[in-house]
């Protein structure tokens, strides 16, 4: 069969022929692979950069969605061990991992979707304690893949009101069920947070806004900060005087902070729900061409790349 495998971790990947995957024991599913997603993930491990990556040759991908080849039953699958990879005709994979799916999903947008929609999912239900019936999300960077499924997803956790910031004001206008949207000013300071009151804040962006935010929020309550992303590439200092002075408890969410047995229990009540929602565009490309386009920026304006074998 055919596979992409990355045999050198300053290249990406190539597209070569392999064993085909072990049949399945009783424990396990074989399947064929429909889509399988491009995530930052998935570009870390295949970088080496990853404590999950592995040793050479590494076999990229993290989940799929794929078809059961004794059933035709349709599934979405997620595995980070070691030496397993979506990046192929056919996946052999614990019965554990799968998620069963209704013939209604898109397969492409789906695999392009799930992992960013973890995100905002795995810090409402494990990061954040205790909030208040109908409570208010204030969303960091809500124009990215992980801040459009922050808004279904904090909908569906119990958030009453959705407030979302990002650069652009017609990207925000797009964003359907956000109930408040805040342009971020080119000078961040003149953005404008002073009337704004959250109970949670999912910051993908970090850095000059999250610290403009905290410092500039009308307070009147709790208020929960959790730190998911940093598309600022900007690190800053949160001043102790801050946090002496304003209710805020800031956390952190990703893998090391949440186990990765709550991940999998989390990932049986995800599946469904985003079953049946909107998802994100995608954008489908042959694993074939995963060589040329693994380098291609280009195709990001496209929607979440997906590889199709």
């Amino acid at each position: 069969m055919h596979a992409a495998q990355v045999l050198n971790w300053s290249e990406g990947p190539k597209y070569v022929t392999v064993d085909d995957a072990p049949a399945p024991t009783e424990n396990q599913v074989q399947l064929r692979v429909l889509a399988a997603g491009l995530h930052n993930v998935v570009r870390s491990r295949a970088s080496g950069s990853h404590y999950t990556c592995g040793p050479l040759p590494h076999a990229p991908g993290i989940d799929c969605v794929g078809r059961d080849v004794a059933t035709g039953q349709l599934y979405y699958c997620i595995n980070m061990k070691p030496g397993f990879g979506t990046f192929a005709d056919l996946v052999t994979v614990d019965k554990s991992v799968l998620h069963a799916l209704p013939e209604t999903v898109d397969p492409a947008s789906f695999a392009g979707s799930v992992n960013p929609g973890m995100s905002s999912w795995l810090a409402l239900t494990q990061r954040a304690t205790n909030l208040p019936e109908n409570y208010t999300v204030l969303i960091l960077g809500v124009t990215s893949a992980s801040g459009r499924l922050a808004v279904p997803v904090a909908k569906a956790l119990g958030a009453g009101k959705v407030v979302g910031v990002a650069r652009s004001e017609a990207a925000l206008a797009g964003i359907a069920d956000l109930d408040v949207s805040i342009v971020q000013k080119e000078n961040i300071k003149d953005t404008d947070f002073s009337q704004v009151q959250a109970d949670v804040v999912l910051d993908y962006v970090y850095g000059d806004l999250a610290m403009h935010a905290l410092q500039t929020l009308d307070i009147q309550r709790p208020l929960q900060y959790i730190s998911i992303g940093l598309l600022s590439r900007n690190e800053v200092t949160i001043p102790t005087a801050l946090l002496r002075s304003r209710d805020i408890t800031v956390r952190g969410s990703g893998p090391g902070a949440i186990p990765v047995r709550t991940i999998g229990q989390e990932m049986k009540k995800l599946v469904p729900a985003m079953a049946k929602w909107k998802l994100l565009d995608a954008h489908a490309v042959p694993l074939k061409d995963v060589e040329q386009a693994w380098a291609d920026k280009s195709l990001a304006s496209k929607g979440r790349l997906v590889f199709v074998p």
